[in-house]
């Protein structure tokens, strides 16, 4: 666990350390009880591997779930019952990113996060919805957003070398086999 003094910045990536403990949520820690600071220590194990969003901790140690990009969410971290078709599951929660497309400050969201199955979606509920703590709510959305997260740049950066590869093989088609039209008169 570590404590930063540096501000905040939505344009640094920081790898590895995905709980961060602002200066601002000292004086809560100090007088936490034992299971918060166990709760805080188990949500940096299970964050450390992230790499795009990252739970921060502030002031009355409140979580806030926070990524390179606009989003930043606040408690609450409640999920929305999927449909039974539905591979996605809605959080709702409160903005505390950037002003962006009629976003602001405190205003209710419900960001989604796809899984593969509506199977999926339906676990993770169920799972969100039986944490005790707003820490562990946080601790788990963080997780599955990152995933997510990282599923989507994957599949994005695949895309981009498969048409990468088309156009190195049609560059070599044309070299060995281009030719002008044979056009008769």
């Amino acid at each position: 666990m570590q404590i930063n003094n540096c501000p905040h910045s939505s344009n640094s990536s920081s790898f590895g350390m995905a709980l961060k403990i602002t200066p601002a949520a000292k004086s809560a820690l100090e007088k936490a009880t034992m299971k918060q600071i166990e709760q805080l220590q188990k949500a940096g194990e299970a964050l450390k591997d992230t790499k795009y969003y990252h739970l921060e901790i502030g002031e009355g140690l409140t979580p806030r779930i926070d990524s390179p990009y606009a989003n930043s969410y606040l408690p609450p971290f409640s999920p929305v019952k999927p449909t039974a078709l539905d591979p996605y599951l809605s959080i709702k929660t409160t903005w505390d990113g950037t002003t962006i497309n009629g976003r602001t400050k405190g205003q209710e969201v419900h960001p989604a996060i796809k899984f593969d199955t509506a199977e999926q979606a339906e676990s993770a509920y169920n799972k969100i919805k039986n944490m005790y703590s707003d820490i562990e709510r946080a601790t788990e959305i963080t997780k599955l957003m990152d995933k997510a997260e990282i599923k989507k740049i994957e599949a994005r950066d695949a895309e981009t070398a498969n048409k990468a590869k088309i156009q190195a093989a049609v560059k070599d088609l044309l070299a060995k086999f281009g030719a002008e039209s044979h056009v008769k008169d």
